[in-house]
């Protein structure tokens, strides 16, 4: 691959020589917080009556779903929660400009701001052309770059941290569906350990078949989001585990609706009614 620079925003720290330079991750969380929280697993209300017990940390989720479904509402609450614990979270918006991803946030009743403040919560910027104070990647075609940066963020981020793309499907446009698998497996395999959890966002439909059946073998835990039978003459939105690796589950699928200021809510008791 040619020579290329990374952009820099002013809390970013210089790029090594070297792309390829091994991306240091904490593995071992060193204080008691984060160890109980490493304890509990991975908390998120919305899949705890379909999970039998929390995924655990180390975990890489794809979560897939229609256009307007609530994928991004599954990624805000996913990142709240883990705020609420004290974990720490890097965002890469994929999809807008950062700001406008806070907007959306503090408009739904997700109060974010002190987070960003105290650098808990951390935005990586794989939108924008000019650079800003976020970490930035300046080019979405270069793959070695994409996961480098986003390594730089995690490595500067709290012992234990939640890192969600919004959204993966953004980037197929510039990669073939081999390129894109490739560069899912490595930025998976670069950024995995004991104290982080991966999140991954894709439009349903938009990847081929083939390559699609490709990436879910890169996941741990696979979520669709779609929309189910009518209800009233309404579409009724559905959520479904696909996926639990080395986990049991209910493999049913339950409506759910999306409300401000809480995210996702499942009907839980849509079977026992």
């Amino acid at each position: 691959m040619g020579s290329r620079s990374i952009s820099v925003g002013q809390n970013q720290p210089a790029p090594a020589s070297s792309s390829k330079e091994a991306i240091q991750i904490n593995s071992v969380a060193k204080n008691s917080r984060a160890a109980e929280i490493m304890r509990t697993g991975v908390v998120f209300s919305p899949l705890d009556p379909i999970l039998s017990s929390p995924v655990p940390y180390g975990s890489a989720w794809m979560v897939r779903g229609d256009s307007g479904i609530g994928k991004t509402v599954f990624a805000f609450q996913f990142c709240l929660q883990a705020l609420r614990r004290g974990e720490a979270v890097v965002y890469v918006s994929c999809d807008e400009d950062p700001r406008r991803t806070q907007a959306n946030l503090a408009r739904f009743g997700f109060g974010v701001a002190p987070y960003i403040d105290s650098r808990q919560l951390v935005f990586v910027d794989a939108f924008s052309e000019t650079p800003g104070p976020q970490y930035v990647i300046s080019d979405r075609t270069d793959a070695e770059e994409f996961a480098y940066v986003i390594g730089n963020a995690v490595s500067a981020a709290g012992e234990v941290v939640r890192i969600v793309v919004d959204s993966v499907t953004s980037l197929a446009a510039y990669y073939s569906s081999r390129d894109l698998v490739n560069l899912v497996y490595e930025k998976n395999r670069l950024l995995r350990s004991d104290t982080s959890v991966l999140l991954d966002l894709y439009l349903g439909q938009a990847v081929e078949s083939q390559s699609m059946y490709c990436l879910t073998n890169a996941y741990d835990v696979t979520v669709d989001l779609y929309y189910g039978e009518e209800q009233g003459g309404f579409p009724r939105r559905s959520l479904r585990v696909r996926k639990v690796r080395g986990g049991t589950f209910d493999p049913r699928e339950f409506p759910f609706r999306i409300e401000p200021h809480q995210g996702i809510r499942v009907d839980a008791t849509f079977y026992s009614k």
